[in-house]
């Protein structure tokens, strides 16, 4: 006997076909972020003036935060376990366009990655930000910040030669082809990655291997370590270690980093000290005034130290939008280098200079 479906039947299965949909689209969560981060500044002698040696005036991309856009996401796969990427993407606020260090210009150079998560961890594969820099977040003394802070002397002496800027190495803050893992246990974090080679020069070059961990408790203290390979025999090893203690309206921050350079046939070329200590005063619930000083000096190169002092305040006009001015000044010895310097082709090397700026930060 034949059997008729009826419209209301057949509306039946269609909605119960949609909520199965919805179910599924429901499970996963794909979340689109961003920041742009843009101001003016002012240094009264820049290695980006028209001699290089004197003052400029400039539109500023990443005074404090880089300007980003990208997308994160997971999926619950049942029983505690998460399926999770993340794609994060640069872009320069002043001009809309690309951004990235060298040849890293890629569409996702600061994080394309996907791995599994659940209370045990996280496990990452592809593109992701160095778990030693991600230790040392809350012990140095300006958070890392874009501009005038020890980001670029963390990043200047993770360069070895034969892999100083190549895909695989963003600047020892990013490393492709890598595979880790991150916990949290109680008041500790740890993190473990492991970059494999696949380098320009060969199978190994370009090897990173990263480790950080922090303890957060009412004191936060940091350690870290992360070695990259060159080529054929060049290498670069980082040791840091940190501490921010709160008393009240005050966070008090002091970072220590040891990183030692071989070139290309393995001898020791560079060994820098880079100390930052600081200290954060939240004068108001919408105000955070910041005073820190860096030192750094590299004991194998006569004249390369360089002394920075920055003061700065950032204003939260609201929870996504802050409004900031900071000023620094730099004294770079005869032979000023990147791995002692915090402030990226702002001062020349044997110069004094004075740095300026205001910017407005907004996060989406």
């Amino acid at each position: 006997m034949k059997k008729t479906i009826t419209f209301a039947q057949r509306s039946l299965v269609a909605g119960a076909a949609l909520a199965a949909m919805a179910g599924a689209v429901h499970a996963q969560s794909v979340t689109l972020f961003g920041r742009l981060d843009g101001g003016i500044q002012y240094i009264s002698k820049s290695t980006a003036s028209s001699d290089g040696d004197s003052s400029i005036v400039q539109q500023n991309s990443g005074g404090i935060l880089p300007s980003i856009w990208g997308m994160r996401g997971s999926e619950d796969l049942g029983g505690g376990l998460k399926a999770v990427f993340n794609l994060e993407s640069d872009f320069d606020s002043s001009t809309g366009g690309s951004r990235g260090l060298g040849s890293i210009s890629t569409l996702f150079g600061r994080q394309a990655n996907v791995g599994l998560s659940g209370d045990w961890g996280t496990v990452l594969l592809g593109r992701q930000y160095s778990p030693a820099l991600l230790a040392e977040l809350g012990t140095e003394p300006r958070g890392y910040k874009e501009s005038l802070s020890g980001l670029l002397s963390f990043a200047g002496t993770q360069l070895p030669a034969g892999n100083e800027l190549s895909p695989n190495n963003g600047a020892g803050i990013f490393t492709s082809n890598m595979v880790s893992y991150s916990g949290t246990f109680g008041p500790v974090g740890v993190g473990v990655g492991y970059g494999l080679g696949e380098g320009n020069a060969g199978q190994g070059d370009g090897r990173t291997v990263s480790l950080g961990a922090s303890y957060k408790g009412p004191v936060v203290v940091s350690l870290s370590y992360q070695q990259i390979e060159g080529a054929p025999d060049a290498e670069t090893k980082r040791l840091g270690v940190g501490v921010a203690v709160p008393l009240g309206a005050f966070t008090f921050k002091a970072l220590y980093a040891r990183a030692t350079q071989d070139d290309l046939a393995g001898e020791e070329v560079s060994e820098t000290d880079n100390v930052g200590v600081g200290v954060d005063f939240r004068w108001s619930p919408s105000s955070t005034a910041t005073l820190a000083y860096y030192y750094g000096k590299d004991d194998k190169v006569d004249g390369n130290k360089t002394n920075t002092l920055v003061v700065s305040n950032d204003y939260a006009l609201s929870k996504r939008t802050t409004f900031y001015a900071q000023l620094a000044y730099v004294d770079a010895d005869d032979n000023s280098g990147i791995n002692t310097q915090i402030t990226l082709g702002a001062t020349p090397a044997g110069e004094k200079s004075t740095i300026v700026g205001i910017g407005l930060m907004h996060n989406f």
